[in-house]
């Protein structure tokens, strides 16, 4: 089903926007966090592990509510992105990218030329509508919302290049494995660390890019909200499923008296 991308108008506009990352391979939690309302959905293909028909299926339950639908691929594989539009992606993230030329390479692959070299079967996939929205082909290169993530001390030096190329819609600053590249796994507050956020920052921000990241110490959805960044993606489904259960299980054992 071929829908316009609310989610690229919202950035347009200069509007923050809240996703949620979608790890579980089932299409009822994509769906129920559609209908929660959020702006848009993280279909993580890089730590989840749904297949290419998974997927699909998670694509249609979501399309009950209004979040776009962004696919993160496991990498920058000029075919999986291919399958991945056919199959109805409305936005893409694509983890580790280092260099401009890999985010040259990753628009070139997502969009039907003469703007790149996507191969063309329109009336055909699900994208389309399988062919219920004929002026798809027209319009997807100017709907898909295309986000690279920079997760390496190394790509922090190239972040203005990167953010520059034609056709990269926002950048996205993986703190996790930013901090691991530097030494720091899981210590997101080291001033190392923050630095290098910081560079990172300055870069795209002077390519006039939107940025993205994850929530950290001391800097919240909220406040990171409040310093500009417009893509914000906080919670995962499955951490959050498991904080629900902890919660209910520890307060029945609390009432009953049990440890």
């Amino acid at each position: 089903m071929f829908r316009e991308n609310t989610l690229k108008r919202r950035i347009a506009a200069g509007k923050p926007a809240l996703g949620v990352w979608i790890q579980m391979a089932e299409p009822s939690i994509a769906e129920i966090a559609s209908l929660a309302g959020y702006d848009f959905l993280i279909l993580d293909n890089e730590h989840g592990h749904a297949s290419l028909d998974t997927l699909v299926h998670m694509m249609r339950a979501a399309q009950a509510g209004d979040a776009t639908l962004m696919v993160r691929c496991p990498g920058s594989d000029g075919d999986y992105i291919k399958r991945v539009m056919d199959a109805g992606a409305e936005a893409l993230m694509i983890p580790m990218l280092d260099t401009p030329e890999e985010a040259k390479a990753v628009v070139k692959a997502t969009l039907y030329p003469p703007a790149g070299r996507r191969g063309y079967s329109s009336p055909t996939v699900r994208a389309s509508g399988y062919g219920a929205a004929p002026d798809h082909a027209k319009r997807a290169n100017d709907e898909v919302f295309i986000t690279v993530q920079i997760e390496h001390t190394d790509a922090v030096d190239r972040a203005a290049e990167i953010a520059a190329v034609e056709g990269v819609d926002c950048v996205f600053i993986g703190a996790n494995d930013l901090a691991g590249s530097l030494g720091h796994m899981g210590d997101l507050g080291h001033p190392e660390v923050e630095a290098r956020i910081r560079q990172c920052e300055d870069a795209v921000r002077s390519a006039g890019k939107p940025l993205g990241t994850i929530p950290r110490p001391g800097a919240s959805v909220l406040d990171l909200a409040k310093e500009g960044y417009l893509i914000l993606a906080g919670v995962a489904d499955s951490y959050s499923l498991r904080q629900a259960f902890t919660a209910d299980v520890a307060a029945f054992r609390k009432q009953t008296g049990e440890r």
